[in-house]
């Protein structure tokens, strides 16, 4: 059986010539009947469905993403979320990712607040995450960073903690910068043949670009707001197809000349990577706070690490011996903490410099929601609420 002659033809790449020799000639329902065409011929050919599977593996969304982070144990703390994402005065004046030629107004706050809690949120980072819904976040901010501890900031610090949360997290700012345009990337084979056998290759993202974009988030403790653990988040390359960076008269240019060819758009640019910064940032934060080194950074880093082993045992291992203990959580009645409290006072044993304590949650103790605090002798507070998810 013989070949088709215009598969022939697009599979020895020679579609894109006759194409560009015949527009003058043919009407566009001819046009979009040869492109149809191409469609069916190549559907029979194995490389439709390789090509279809790379497509499909290429798409893992920051949803899936979170998720995953989801299933790892989270941080045994209940963090109350302050600050905000706020463009400076200079970001604002200049010409970055989310500041265009001084146009700051529709993008104040790049990253919303909210949508910092719902990452921790969907990533199950803590046990327990709320927002700070105070309008006083931002005069916050500027407070820890005057490294000024004013009376009403410790008040703050002490009504969190009255709150029932352990730690707080501040979203200190972001940066601003531009966009840096990196050219076509190494998925252009991929774009050529999707073109050429599919007339899909608009959808591969075949050209990078990158934001110096990055977002400044502090854990500090409840005792007097000194930073816990610090850190950078960033976007990293970012790719981009025709569809994402392009504009219609793009599109329309890629029926004749591999869409990796074609010129970006800048103001589709600008928006996509916008999109992808955002989400990225996100992920870039729930992934560094959920992370073992952060972990064992809050532990090394607290007077008192607070941990729940097998069967409901708390253990406390502490840099001070402790004076006082004292339990949070429903349905547990007044006897039971303070049975609580007293045996795992008395169950002190010293370890070289350390103080190590421990003992068992009350009987019929629910396993979520419960907040324990421990006071040191120097008049150091530590605390951990163990159980509950971060939901």
């Amino acid at each position: 059986m013989s070949a088709d002659p215009e598969r022939q033809r697009v599979l020895r790449g020679e579609s894109c010539a006759i194409v560009s020799a015949s527009m003058g000639a043919r009407t566009p329902s001819r046009v979009r009947a040869t492109q149809h065409g191409r469609v069916r011929a190549a559907l029979s050919s194995p490389w439709a469905f390789v090509l279809a599977f790379a497509l499909l593996c290429g798409c893992q969304s920051q949803a899936s993403e979170l998720r995953g982070l989801a299933d790892r144990p989270p941080l045994d703390y209940a963090a109350l979320v302050t600050g905000g994402a706020y463009l400076s005065r200079a970001d604002a004046a200049t010409k970055g990712t989310f500041a265009r030629d001084g146009d700051a107004a529709q993008v104040a706050e790049p990253v919303p607040i909210a949508e910092v809690l719902l990452a921790l949120r969907d990533a199950a980072v803590f046990q327990r995450a709320e927002l700070d819904e105070d309008a006083h976040r931002l005069e916050l901010r500027e407070q820890f960073a005057s490294r000024r501890s004013a009376p009403e900031l410790l008040d703050f610090l002490q009504a969190t903690r009255d709150r029932g949360f352990d730690l707080l997290v501040v979203v200190e700012g972001l940066q601003d910068d531009s966009i840096d345009a990196q050219g076509v990337n190494g998925r252009w084979p991929v774009t050529l043949l999707t073109w050429a056998l599919l007339g899909i290759g608009v959808f591969i993202p075949d050209h990078t670009f990158e934001s110096g974009v990055t977002l400044r988030v502090t854990i500090r403790d409840l005792q007097t707001g000194a930073v816990v653990a610090d850190t950078i988040s960033s976007a990293g390359p970012i790719d981009l197809s025709l569809v994402e960076r392009g504009s219609a008269l793009g599109l329309l240019t890629s029926v004749l000349v591999p869409p990796f060819w074609v010129p970006s758009d800048e103001p589709s640019v600008v928006e996509a990577v916008r999109g992808f910064t955002q989400r990225r940032l996100l992920l870039a934060l729930a992934r560094e706070l959920k992370s073992e080194p952060m972990r064992q950074r809050l532990r090394n880093g607290a007077i008192a690490a607070l941990s729940l082993q097998g069967e409901g045992v708390v253990t406390v291992d502490s840099k001070e011996a402790l004076s006082a203990v004292r339990i949070r959580g429903a349905a547990i009645d007044s006897a039971a903490a303070a049975d609580f409290e007293r045996r795992l006072l008395a169950s002190l044993r010293p370890s070289g410099d350390r103080y190590v304590y421990e003992a068992r949650l009350p009987e019929g103790a629910p396993r979520a929601g419960v907040q324990v605090l421990v006071a040191t002798i120097a008049g150091n507070v530590a605390s951990a609420t163990f159980g509950g998810g971060a939901r």
